[in-house]
């Protein structure tokens, strides 16, 4: 077992910083307790409140605005003139929200008594934030800055994926690929940037795993638990990380509420696919509790191997158990709130001649502990404050066919952070993680803890036609084995301080109501982490014999994008050209040689991270429109190029240009698609790869919402490679073994009540 496992060695600087952060939230929740004991003493008489909302520049009414009153759960809807109404308002204090697709949302905090005037609230359009994609659920109240105008996608759109992995979830957005050793463990990619440089994120915090680290080490998220997922790109992707050319994938839940229900809201999933006879079962609910909110959500998701044209992918099975709970106090001045949750998966990496020729087994244990708390200011100067923390207490065991200890991986992450919205349209804020990193078994990766900070700052400013973003960030980071002074094959290992500044700017003119056209620089920051720098053992899930380099230094990327957007009510025009260069560009690289692995296949390639230059050129298309009364035809593509400086080889694992097409009818209240998917060949191959033919796959589905027995309901069905093509998918790390999955039923039935 894990003689040096990261859970019994914590530091005393540790303990006594993580002690600082629970004294920090504990006086913080104290407070608020005071606030609540303060409003729960102010006078119950109510009220009638009324006004109207209108347009910022040409003051006309707004119809279908949604007025909410916070903490209090009462909504309306303005009328055709703009107007609205509230009836039984407790008189004193009360935050009012404005919310309208399309606009700025805003929030008031008035005094209402006898003698409230009629309110007048006008509303500013919202223009088009730099690269940012959103998929989150219905009833989440979004604020200010995490609203989005290039996709918004309701919590029904998110369960018709029926994705079983976060990568699944997002594979049809443009410019998404998958990295994959079977589909257990398959992880986002997004224009050919995959690990540490696409930041994976749960409510805004580190996930605490290892999915970034190497391909056999799946992501501890659950979709089918998710509330909303976003992508973040440009500027505002600086708040969360200093390394985010390729984005921030931010998963978010209902962990701890944020808005208090009326009632007791349950929910029922269930979820199955053909392909691997998965079944998924997933229930929850939210209640109220006087001014607090509880929330409990189960999942269990069991899947056997899965069935390819040509046969079984045998050691692909899994199961997986995920259970959390949480509760919040919710009073117009915010929320506080905490929660825990565990994660339990045991799936199967299938065999290769290259590494275990029975595959390796793996057990993943995840328990993780967050508290958060959101004060509403409602000042010119300083909007509301947030502060956020996170526990992650991580284990990973890989085990041979015969049961014996391959590799064993024991992490505890610790996170906190504090941001205030200030000055109505910026964002300052500050960062910290620690992290207690211990391996075992065949792998000497020394015991090493590292500590990382960081400052932030975001704005954006809007003119008649013009939007302006910045963002600046400044991060600082440590390694720190136990025991420096040893020496292994990847050096000798000592403390390695890190320091950088990360910097984005983004311009958006809007040349008409309908042609939009912006541009966005970027800067990134990424030291190398402790697997990069220490790594020394066999690691037979991913065929390899790793080493590290205890001398690297930090990665430094520059990003450049154009991109021309126009949209109609029936036509949709999107165009993005990029390109990213990366100075010391750290990845595994085969050196050609080959160790000894203790697998049942012997010799295993040694892979050791070293820095490149590189360049990497890209483009996006989405182009789409009504060709017909409730028929629709969407067509998107993507490809990127990268290679080696000055050499200019080829980079590798590049996926090849890709896309799909997509005819849908949508005669209410039936939703039907046929989607045709394609890849090109991939040719441009890196030293030791393969190439990849092209492929033509099809997909059939649609779904169903309907009311029954005054429950919601939704039917979702799909049929993936209708025709059982075998084809293969690049960036796959078991291609060689066998293609992607076969013909694939799958079906989704939800409901709420």
């Amino acid at each position: 077992m894990l003689g040096t496992c990261a859970y019994l060695h914590t530091s005393s600087l540790v303990g006594a910083l993580f002690k600082r952060t629970c004294l920090f939230v504990l006086v913080s929740a104290i407070v608020c307790f005071c606030c609540y004991l303060r409003n729960a003493q102010s006078a119950e008489a109510t009220l009638s409140l009324n006004g109207e909302v209108v347009e910022t520049q040409s003051r006309a009414g707004l119809a279908g605005v949604t007025v909410r009153i916070i903490g209090l759960e009462k909504r309306v809807q303005t009328d055709a003139n703009g107007q609205f109404k509230f009836d039984g308002v407790p008189a004193g204090q009360q935050t009012l929200q404005f919310m309208k697709v399309g606009y700025r949302q805003f929030e008031q905090t008035i005094d209402v008594n006898a003698s409230t005037p009629y309110l007048q609230i006008a509303l500013e359009a919202l223009p088009f934030q730099l690269e940012t994609i959103r998929v989150y659920g219905a009833n989440r109240d979004l604020s200010q800055f995490e609203e989005t105008t290039d996709l918004a996608l309701s919590e029904a759109e998110l369960q018709r994926r029926v994705g079983m992995t976060l990568a699944n979830a997002l594979a049809n957005e443009t410019g998404v690929s998958q990295r994959t050793m079977g589909r257990a463990v398959a992880r986002p990619v997004i224009r050919g940037l995959g690990g540490d440089r696409l930041l994976i994120l749960e409510n805004g915090e580190r996930t605490g795993d290892k999915s970034a680290s190497s391909a056999d080490h799946a992501v501890s998220i659950d979709p089918t638990t998710a509330e909303g997922i976003e992508v973040t790109r440009g500027p505002a992707s600086l708040i969360y990380g200093s390394s985010t050319l390729g984005g921030v994938i931010n998963v978010k839940s209902n962990n701890i509420p944020q808005v208090l229900p009326k009632r007791v809201n349950m929910h029922l999933k269930f979820q199955s696919e053909s392909v691997n006879s998965g079944l998924t079962g997933t229930t929850g609910l939210t209640l109220p509790l006087g001014d607090f909110a509880g929330n409990l959500e189960w999942n269990r998701r069991l899947a056997s191997d899965i069935q390819t044209p040509v046969g079984i992918l045998e050691n692909t099975a899994l199961s997986n158990v995920n259970f959390s709970g949480g509760t919040s106090l919710i009073k117009p001045w915010g929320f506080i709130g905490a929660s825990g949750s565990s994660y339990r998966s045991d799936y199967g990496i299938p065999g290769s001649p290259e590494g275990h020729l029975s595959g390796v087994n793996i057990a993943l244990n995840k328990q993780r502990y967050e508290g958060q708390m959101e004060y509403r200011f409602n000042r010119a100067m300083l909007k509301k404050v947030k502060l956020q923390t996170a526990y992650t207490r991580y284990q990973h065991q890989e085990l041979e066919s015969n049961g014996a200890l391959g590799v064993e991986f024991g992490l505890l992450t610790y996170n906190f952070s504090a941001m205030a919205h200030v000055l109505g349209s910026a964002i300052a804020g500050v960062s910290g993680e620690y992290r207690d990193h211990a391996t075992g078994g065949f792998y000497w990766t020394p015991h090493t803890r590292e500590f990382a900070a960081a400052g932030f700052y975001f704005n954006q400013h809007n003119f008649d036609k013009l939007t302006l973003q910045a963002a600046i960030r400044y991060d600082i980071r440590r390694s720190e084995p136990f025991r420096p002074g040893t020496v292994i094959r990847a050096g000798t290992v000592q403390r390695r301080d890190f320091n950088g500044l990360s910097a984005a700017t983004a311009a958006i003119y809007r040349w008409t109501d309908k042609l939009n056209i912006g541009t966005s620089l970027m800067k990134t920051f990424r030291p190398p982490g402790i697997e990069e720098l220490f790594s020394d053992g066999p690691h037979l899930a991913v065929y390899s014999y790793e080493i590290g380099s205890a001398e690297l230094e930090p990665e430094i990327g520059y990003g450049a994008e154009f991109f021309v957007r126009y949209a109609t009510d029936r036509f949709r025009l999107n165009l993005i050209l990029f390109r990213n260069r990366i100075y010391n560009y750290l990845i595994p690289t085969n050196t050609g040689l080959k160790e000894w692995g203790s697998g049942a296949a012997g010799w295993l390639w040694i892979y050791q991270y070293m820095g490149h230059h590189v360049l990497m050129n890209g483009i996006e298309i989405q182009v789409g429109g009504e060709v017909l009364p409730q028929v629709r035809l969407d067509f998107d593509m993507s490809g990127v190029r990268g290679r080696l400086e000055p050499t200019r080889r080829p980079l590798e694992r590049m996926p090849p240009l890709n896309g799909k097409l997509v005819l849908s009818y949508t005669p209410s209240p039936f939703h039907f698609h046929v989607t045709s998917r394609f890849s090109g060949r991939q040719t441009r191959l890196g030293e030791f790869e393969e190439p990849t033919d092209g492929y033509l796959v099809y997909d059939v589905g649609g779904y169903l919402n309907f009311s029954w027995w005054q429950l919601e309901n939704m039917l979702v069905f799909e049929l993936e490679n209708l025709l059982n093509t075998e084809y293969r998918e690049h960036l796959s790390r078991i291609k060689s073994v066998m293609p992607e999955p076969g013909r694939n039923v799958k079906f989704l039935y939800k409901l709420n009540f």
